[in-house]
């Protein structure tokens, strides 16, 4: 919003218009090292992903700011404008592309591999979001272990990219009022946005309607600096006044405009540092929270160049230099990070490498900004650099498909190892029948048949869950920790007790709030299993999580359903939780000789959750407290196989899900023996 020119001289002109804002590139800056800060050390940069959102609030301003100044001149060109846009984008993307696919080829074990060439091929295609959000579920691997996950919002951004101009282009035609259909839009996305974040948080975070919203505010300012309607012309010089008068009460000449364009400046950098730093959980994001980079950007494009901050701050050679190189860095950064993770697989990266690497990273930047960016941008071989880098873009697509069709090229590794890794792969048909063994989805309330990611619940498990048929009944009840233990229980246990399932993955045993029952699959399956302990209680309920309880909510849980008849309820600490896939760390540490114990090589945040939990037990309490470490651990290590087979008796085939048999094995070990004991007091 702009007022005269008389009164409010500097307002925030649009590159397009007025040429080169370095504060521009400076916000850039902030950008790029809060998510570099974020990846590289998320305990320091708590909340660092939000610089995406800034990313998109300058995108949609500055690409809105480009379409609208060529339809004002009658010289925008749909081709002019995409063969920028590919000279601008494809450079960079390509080799970093090519980068990953050639180091994967050295450093990846084959699933690895296949998973680089899909996400490849889609980071080629601008969807790397929409695949993203496809995988997104429970089962999926672990984000960290994606290599081009990073390239969602770049998909985010192209596909605003390719509706944008053709949406403008028809309301110009038809003489639309731009800024009400920049804010409609706005708005439509918002609400979608903050709706979908509470039971759907990956759509909220991957779907280009849930975003679109970001880009759009950066559009409003376009459009609102390329129109300067009065309105917002007096809106502006109100508050100018305003502000004016509020910070300054002794007589004089007060230059309300620079007043209030360094007011502006103060308060865009102090939300946009608060939202870096700000404990904020990526499945509560974006929704309500996105709003506060996205008004601090906001803000800090409208205070103009010459607010103090963004004069100071934000045009400094240093973070202006940042700026520039931001587009690569956020390209460059984030493959070696994984890679280093992979490398080290069973334990953290190191904080020196860490360093290391994104110091590597930016000198990669540089680089590729120097030598590879520039001169395809601005050279003299401009005309055939778009058609040029257009193939390459398809070329480096098709290979990435190549890979992923052909399993990672499994060729590439010993015949030994190759043999051991497609075991646990999860495509043969045995280990396919072990996941539905101790997964037992039909007692699931999480969509795992979905076809879109979801944590909406399923409408009902199966009677076979729930229905007794025997005069004893031992019900378990957790996440997916809690049905892997149901096949060995169901194996060992006297046919005459019931063994029931009610679970949901990824969901420890917790408060219900009636609103969430339809929307979450959490509350669906705690309210289910409190409603059925309500109306038919069993003789001993099981619980189990791979997160640590609420202490306070299982005492008070465990003697509300002791008051429903219950008899025993058992609580079940940590069971071994490794740092990555436990196979993986057989091949890669202890492939020559793979001893019974491994030492040392546990997820520690997860383990010491058991330690915090017996810490706050009292001396008396309503159920009885099971350490489920006991039978996998001693002074050596934690059990890696059973039997004479270090493939055949591998207790897990990821990092923490017991095989079938290890199932039986532990029911055999400890399970069972305190079910029983429980049912004969």
């Amino acid at each position: 919003m702009h007022a005269p020119a008389s009164q409010l001289r500097d307002v925030a002109f649009a590159p397009a218009d007025h040429g080169y804002r370095s504060d521009i590139d400076g916000l850039r800056g902030i950008a790029v090292v809060s998510v570099v800060g974020f990846h590289a050390f998320p305990k320091v940069f708590h909340s660092g992903f939000i610089g995406v959102d800034i990313f998109f609030v300058i995108s949609g301003f500055l690409i809105t700011s480009i379409i609208l100044k060529g339809h004002s001149e009658s010289r925008f060109s749909f081709l002019t404008f995409y063969a920028r846009r590919i000279r601008r984008i494809f450079p960079a993307l390509i080799l970093v592309l090519v980068a990953c696919l050639l180091a994967g080829a050295l450093l990846l074990w084959p699933d690895d591999y296949g998973r680089l060439g899909k996400h490849t091929a889609a980071g080629s295609g601008f969807v790397s979001n929409l695949v993203l959000w496809q995988e997104a579920n429970y089962f999926d691997v672990a984000s960290d272990t994606k290599i081009l996950l990073h390239l969602w919002s770049l998909g985010i951004e192209e596909q605003f990219y390719l509706a944008w101009p053709a949406l403008i282009w028809i309301a110009w035609r038809l003489r639309l009022n731009m800024f009400a259909l920049f804010a409609a839009i706005l708005v439509a996305s918002l609400i979608y946005c903050i709706r979908t974040t509470p039971s759907n948080p990956m759509a909220a975070f991957y779907s280009p309607a849930a975003r679109f919203w970001e880009l759009a505010a950066g559009s409003v300012l376009a459009q609102l600096n390329f129109s300067n309607p009065r309105a917002a012309r007096l809106i502006e010089n109100t508050v100018a006044t305003a502000v004016s008068s509020a910070l300054f009460f002794k007589r004089g000449k007060i230059d309300r405009e620079e007043t209030y364009r360094n007011f502006l400046s103060v308060i865009a950098m102090v939300v946009i540092f608060s939202s870096i730093f700000m404990v904020i959980g990526l499945d509560q994001f974006p929704g309500w929270w996105a709003l506060l980079p996205v008004a601090g950007s906001y803000l800090a494009i409208l205070a103009g160049p010459n607010a103090w901050l963004n004069r100071l701050l934000l045009s400094s050679p240093a973070l202006v230099w940042i700026g520039l190189i931001s587009y690569p860095l956020y390209l460059w950064h984030w493959p070696p990070l994984v890679f280093a993770r992979h490398y080290y697989g069973s334990q953290p990266t190191p904080a020196l490498v860490r360093v290391a690497l994104i110091v590597f990273a930016v000198c990669l930047a540089w680089l590729t900004y120097r030598y590879v960016e520039r001169p395809i941008r601005f050279g003299t071989h401009r005309r055939w650099a778009a058609p040029a880098l257009g193939f390459a873009m398809v070329c480096i697509g098709l290979l990435g498909a190549l890979t992923a069709a052909n399993d990672g090229f499994p060729e590439r590794i010993a015949e030994d190892k190759r043999a051991y890794a497609a075991y646990f792969s999860g495509a043969t048909a045995l280990m396919q029948a072990e996941v539905k063994d101790f997964s037992q989805n039909q007692c699931n309330f999480y969509a795992w048949d979905s076809p879109i990611p979801t944590l909406a619940p399923r409408r009902a498990i199966d009677p076979s869950c729930y229905t007794k048929h025997g005069s004893r009944s031992l019900l378990i009840i957790g996440d997916s920790n809690a049905a892997d233990l149901y096949y060995g229980l169901n194996e060992v246990l006297p046919k005459d007790i019931s063994v029931l399932l009610i679970y949901s993955s990824n969901c420890r045993v917790g408060p219900v709030l009636e609103a969430d029952i339809s929307t979450s699959n959490c509350a669906a399956a705690n309210n289910f299993a409190l409603n059925y302990i309500k109306a038919d209680p069993p003789d001993v309920l099981l619980m189990s999580s791979n997160r640590s309880f609420d202490i306070d909510y299982v005492r008070k849980f465990a003697s509300m359903v002791k008051s429903y008849g219950v008899k025993h309820v058992l609580t079940l600490g940590q069971r071994p939780h490794w740092r990555a896939s436990l196979h993986k760390i057989v091949l890669g540490r202890y492939w020559a000789s793979t001893p019974r114990y491994i030492p040392g090589l546990l997820d520690e945040n997860l383990m010491s959750l058991t330690e915090v939990f017996q810490s706050q037990m009292r001396p008396e309490e309503p159920f009885e407290f099971v350490d489920e470490v006991k039978p996998f651990c001693n002074a050596d290590g934690c059990l890696a196989y059973l039997g004479e087979s270090r493939r055949d008796g591998l207790i897990t085939a990821d990092s923490v899900h017991l095989r079938p048999f290890a199932s039986v094995w532990l029911a055999q070990q400890q399970l069972a023996p305190l079910v029983l004991k429980a049912l004969e007091r």
